[in-house]
């Protein structure tokens, strides 16, 4: 059955918001909210990652916070089991996650 996953825009200016929109053991869709200069450190997760950016831009980590790709509005990153990854925003930034 088909279910609607949606998180209205809701930005902190001390820290990312971050909303699990769906939670099961094989899939998980989390929604963060960033202000410009706000970031998710580099961390790795046991699953592949999906992120989509569905408003703004933000450097996005590959590996090291050394080694980045830069993200618009509609385009996404795939991230292997392991690697490691995180995101700083460059604009007020809305982005899913898909952990698969």
């Amino acid at each position: 059955m088909a279910q609607l996953l949606k998180s209205e825009p809701n930005f902190s200016d001390f820290m990312p918001v971050k909303k699990a929109l769906y939670s099961r053991a094989d899939l998980k869709c989390i929604a963060f909210h960033l202000k410009a200069g706000q970031k998710i450190p580099l961390h790795t997760s046991p699953h592949r990652v999906i992120t989509l950016v569905l408003e703004g831009e933000g450097d996005f980590f590959v590996g090291s916070e050394e080694k980045m790709e830069r993200l618009r509005k509609g385009e996404a990153l795939l991230y292997e089991p392991s690697e490691p990854h995180g995101f700083v925003a460059l604009q007020d930034m809305t982005v899913i996650a898909f952990v698969v």
